[in-house]
């Protein structure tokens, strides 16, 4: 179920002079291309009201109804949140030239951990387990703040975390992106589309019918670990495979334990405790798996601090 649930809406008040509702036109000033995605394109922009850069997101022209329902959630979505290690953000609407629709988001220079990981593998390094442990103390606390707002992110994955510098401490910083298909659990539960990343999906969301909860996400929290800490996805070998037979491994078999993967050196303690982590994160029974965010974080940062 991919449509937020509508929220109660209030009666109206006047103000007085100007009526129950105030009118705006938003103008942003575009300065350059970042990139795009499947379903938009990504400009940095500059709002002269409030002087700052912000990130326009513009959906793709001829983009089907269904992505066009994802990108509008990504931002209602992610508007409702508002804590340091979740993207803010700031604004919807049309183009007044054209029907395409647009979101602004906070401007993040920076990387996402996909590519953190390809430039690591490129050099045919690892990335240092410090680094690991403040990625992953930053992204599980965001999950576990939008699993208490009671919405699964369903596509959690190094693509959707990124590695920016915050502008006033200038401490490097890590933020959960695209909430696009996102579930509500005030909502139907029940997997009716298949919703994220092959390669990172829960047992669960590869069934149709199936419930899914914040496991899910527990899930994908601990395939992502495996990928940044190897260099190599869990099931690596299935890459060019039919997506049948990647859904039926994440259901049925086990990757190789990720201290097979580690560098030489690294310490036993460290590789049997990640074993360990990635074992109870990646569990096909969700009741298997670690029952919160909050608690894989604590586990995994005690056994990196082993490092």
């Amino acid at each position: 179920m991919l449509d937020a649930q509508p929220r109660p809406r209030r009666p109206l008040i006047e103000i007085p002079g100007l009526g129950s509702e105030v009118h705006h036109v938003k103008r942003y000033e575009v300065r350059r291309f970042l990139g795009e995605g499947g379903m938009g394109r990504v400009y940095q922009a500059y709002d002269p009201v409030l002087e700052r850069d912000v990130a326009l997101k513009v959906v793709k022209a001829g983009i089907p109804e269904g992505e066009r329902r994802r990108f509008r959630r990504e931002a209602i979505v992610g508007a409702r949140f508002c804590y340091p290690s979740i993207a803010r953000i700031f604004d919807l609407g049309i183009c007044q030239r054209s029907d395409a629709e647009w979101f602004t988001m906070e401007y993040l220079p920076g990387t996402d951990m996909a590519a953190v990981i390809d430039r690591a593998e490129a050099r045919g390094k690892h990335l240092p387990l410090a680094a690991v442990a403040d990625v992953f103390r930053q992204i599980l606390a965001a999950l576990q703040y939008a699993h208490d707002c009671r919405i699964v992110h369903r596509d959690v994955k190094p693509a959707n975390m990124f590695v920016t510098r915050d502008p006033n401490t200038r401490f490097m910083t890590t933020k959960l992106l695209d909430f696009g298909v996102a579930l509500d659990l005030d909502g139907p539960t029940k997997t009716e589309v298949l919703c994220g990343d092959p390669n990172y999906m829960a047992p669960e969301q590869t069934r149709f019918g199936a419930d899914v909860d914040p496991r899910a996400d527990i899930y994908a929290a601990g395939m992502s670990l495996y990928e940044v800490v190897t260099g190599r996805l869990p099931f690596e070998e299935l890459a060019d495979a039919p997506l049948a037979e990647l859904l039926r491994a994440q259901r049925e078999s086990a990757p190789l334990p990720p201290s097979l993967l580690l560098p030489a050196g690294t310490p036993s303690a460290v590789s049997e405790g990640l074993d360990r982590v990635f074992a109870r994160a990646c569990a096909k029974d969700p009741d298997d798996r670690y029952q919160s965010a909050v608690e894989m974080q604590e586990v995994l940062l005690a056994v990196l601090s082993l490092a």
